[in-house]
């Protein structure tokens, strides 16, 4: 039975898939084909995540006799129980953990929860405002499948999530990658990555860059067919699929107000001031000056 060991574990929107794309390139590493299957976090529930084990082993089947075979759920280092479910599965397993300055994480985040309609609020601040009401299960989207996700300030509680892995795993099997260097030395972060998983690291993988930034789609119409269910059935028994797709994208994109490209300076800096306890234990953690996250 082939089993996975090695896992990047998150974080939300920095660089995961591309990682994921460039090690699944390298001659001694198998990755998922199926990107994100967050089959140990039992605790969040998203549409496509593989509930069933045999499902889950049967992702790594194709995987050739290699030294490596991997998966990427963001989501893992978010989950309160994917660590130790984990550790279980796989006691030495190797982790990957890759970070964001938070307050550009989450606004980030923000755009790809709207983008795949788990989010309504199409104002950051307001999105940010609602977090206590939708605790108690409030102003929760119905197109939301996983109503955690729209706890913009847990997801980005970085040093509590990774003391999980270094307590169950031992800093020595987790390696700690910062979205800054990915992005403007990503062949180095990339050998660095190799050299921690002991495999050849003068591989030269083709480093593209994934999951560029989509249109949003109109948050009106989608909320009309996701509040309809039965409409949407009755469209595909007499539509075509690629018509009712191309259909849904094209009133999707209708007159929808896009979201600005960065937030307003005031709010970046108050949510930098919100954060500094964060990261400045974060700094402590990783050993490692992030001061430049706080300017």
């Amino acid at each position: 039975m082939k089993k996975p060991n090695l896992f990047l574990v998150g974080v939300f929107k920095s660089g995961t898939t591309s990682m994921h794309n460039y090690l699944a390139q390298h001659p001694e590493i198998f990755m998922s084909p199926c990107k994100e299957p967050y089959y140990f976090a039992f605790d969040l529930n998203p549409y496509w995540r593989i509930k069933e084990i045999s499902e889950y082993l049967s992702l790594f089947n194709s995987a050739r006799d290699v030294k490596y075979l991997g998966e990427s759920s963001p989501g893992y280092m978010y989950s309160e129980v994917a660590a130790k479910q984990i550790k279980e599965f796989c006691p030495n397993a190797k982790i990957i953990v890759m970070l964001r300055n938070p307050v550009d994480m989450i606004y980030s985040l923000h755009g790809q929860l709207l983008l795949t309609a788990n989010e309504d609020i199409l104002d950051f601040e307001r999105a940010l405002a609602a977090q206590n009401e939708r605790r108690q299960g409030n102003f929760i989207p119905v197109s939301c499948d996983e109503p955690k996700f729209l706890f913009y300030f847990d997801v980005a509680k970085y040093s509590f999530q990774l003391k999980r892995y270094i307590n169950l795993f031992g800093r020595e099997n987790i390696h700690v990658i910062l979205f800054d260097d990915f992005g403007k030395k990503t062949a180095a972060t990339y050998k660095q990555t190799l050299d921690f998983l002991g495999v050849d690291s003068t591989f030269k993988a083709a480093l593209d860059v994934h999951n560029s930034a989509q249109q949003i789609p109109n948050l009106a119409v989608r909320s009309f067919l996701y509040k309809r269910p039965a409409l949407k059935k009755s469209f595909r028994r007499v539509l075509p699929s690629f018509f009712i797709n191309g259909l849904r994208d094209s009133l999707g994109k209708l007159t929808q107000p896009q979201r600005p490209k960065s937030m307003q300076p005031v709010v970046h800096s108050q949510l930098t001031q919100l954060f500094q306890p964060e990261i400045e234990e974060l700094s402590s953690l990783l050993n490692r000056d992030l001061n430049h996250w706080l300017k």
